[in-house]
């Protein structure tokens, strides 16, 4: 099977490490039987906030894009739910996911938290 690899750029605004999304991502279910993720340094990504950081994911060429913004918006659900209830602080609920094809041709997903 052919696989391509997605970055998935989450903003610091979202209050979710590096760490913790790729956890939960690996410990979902529907998560990992699309793909396995792991944190990167973000080399070469200049043009983006310095704070974001990145996750790789590689996935089958099959697999679609809504499928996978669906996957990575109920990870960020669950996060948001867990911290939730660990403060007295309602987290964001909207989530913008912004595709980009960067130049060198590979793709990141822009994750960022959205207008309520």
């Amino acid at each position: 099977m052919d696989y391509q690899i997605y970055n998935i750029a989450l903003s610091p605004d979202l209050g979710i490490t590096p760490e913790e999304f790729t956890n939960a991502w690996n410990e979902s279910d529907v998560a990992r039987t699309i793909a396995e993720a792991r944190l990167s340094e973000a080399k070469g990504m200049q043009f983006l906030d310095p704070m974001m950081i990145t996750v790789l994911i590689s996935v089958g060429t099959g697999v679609a894009s809504n499928l996978l913004t669906d996957i990575i918006e109920g990870v960020i659900h669950q996060l948001r739910n867990k911290k939730g209830a660990q403060s007295s602080t309602t987290p964001h609920k909207h989530t913008h996911i912004e595709y980009v094809k960067l130049p060198d041709g590979s793709e990141m997903l822009v994750v960022d938290k959205g207008e309520s």
